[in-house]
């Protein structure tokens, strides 16, 4: 069933016109600038775009006025489907599934130690729970959440349209649970019970 509403969502996505996909991921990038922990010498990871995932192009710019520090995961473990979090240099080449990465890599940080980690998804259910593309990267990153009774880490907001919500109930209890979820009609925050 994951494979059948990943397909539909990514379909969804991909339709959105270059002017539309723009000035949606824009309206989406505001929401999250305008979070408390978006700010001088905060740590946030953000991903760089493929697949015609919402643009985090803003987002950079602003945390680079601001003085934020930023992170992009690149894969350094295909085969185990593991990611780490490195600095976002000016320069960039391209890595695992054709995906951009710092040219250089510098020292990579533990999600651990982040404020805030926005992470792209295909879908989102009403829960928060976020659908990927399938390969499980930021479930085993961001697993150390789960065993977390009081402080679960950082902020994890998922950065989407609106047009990748849905109604279906995909969930796997490994799957990532979003806090919060940014699209161009703002920010939609999750309740949470004990972590």
């Amino acid at each position: 069933m994951k494979a059948t509403v990943r397909k539909q969502l990514r379909t969804r996505r991909r339709s959105l016109s270059a002017s539309d996909h723009g000035h949606r991921s824009r309206l989406a990038a505001k929401a999250i600038a305008g979070l408390p922990t978006f700010r001088a010498g905060k740590r946030i990871a953000l991903y760089l775009p493929f697949d015609r995932e919402t643009d985090t192009a803003a987002l950079i710019a602003a945390a680079r006025r601001r003085g934020v520090r930023v992170f992009v995961p690149v894969v350094v473990d295909r085969r185990h489907g593991r990611i780490r979090f490195y600095p976002l240099d000016a320069k960039t080449r391209r890595g695992e599934f054709g995906i951009s990465v710092p040219k250089h890599l510098g020292r990579a940080r533990s999600p651990r130690w982040l404020d805030l980690i926005v992470i792209p998804l295909v879908g989102v259910d009403d829960a928060g729970k976020r659908l990927g593309m399938g390969g499980g990267f930021y479930d085993r990153a961001l697993e150390f959440r789960r065993r977390r009774r009081h402080w679960p880490g950082p902020r994890l907001v998922g950065l989407a349209f609106d047009c990748q919500r849905t109604e279906s109930s995909f969930a796997d209890p490994w799957d990532v649970s979003l806090d919060s979820l940014a699209t161009e009609s703002g920010m939609q925050h999750y309740l949470r019970g004990t972590p």
